[in-house]
């Protein structure tokens, strides 16, 4: 059952932001080739949309972090959709807990300084769950 796995994903989030904010600081630190590790105090949404909204954008990524999690109680879904459904839940509940508990989140993986606004793993979270679900829209049926 994915849902399991939330609990979990939520937990590795947490604990990358709290060694985020315990070892890395402003300034980028090359990790490989293209990526840097580089500490955000993020207060909006992606691409700096939203800034400042910190109550606001919290209490909507509990919102939709529950009622993802009431719809895949409730609900028979494919493995895949409950997969990327369970990401997607992690991911707004691991935002959501930055936002209401800090009043910003913590983001500090970077592909590049300036070419990508710097993320954090409950933002792949997000992004790899709206991938896995959209995926089977792009095959063409028979």
């Amino acid at each position: 059952m994915p849902t399991v796995l939330i609990p979990l994903l939520i937990a590795a989030d947490q604990i990358s932001k709290l060694l985020a904010l315990r070892f890395l600081d402003p300034i980028p630190d090359r990790l490989l080739p293209g990526i840097y590790l580089t500490l955000v105090q993020n207060t909006g949404v992606a691409f700096g949309l939203f800034k400042g909204k910190t109550v606001l954008l919290g209490a909507f990524s509990v919102l939709v972090g529950f009622a993802l999690l009431v719809y895949l109680a409730r609900s028979r879904l494919s493995p895949l959709v409950a997969f990327s459904l369970s990401l997607i839940t992690a991911g707004a509940l691991g935002n959501a807990i930055d936002r209401l508990g800090r009043g910003w989140v913590v983001d500090f993986l970077d592909i590049g300084p300036g070419l990508w606004p710097v993320f954090n793993i409950a933002d792949s979270l997000v992004v790899i769950g709206v991938v896995l679900i959209l995926l089977p829209l792009g095959r063409k049926r028979p």
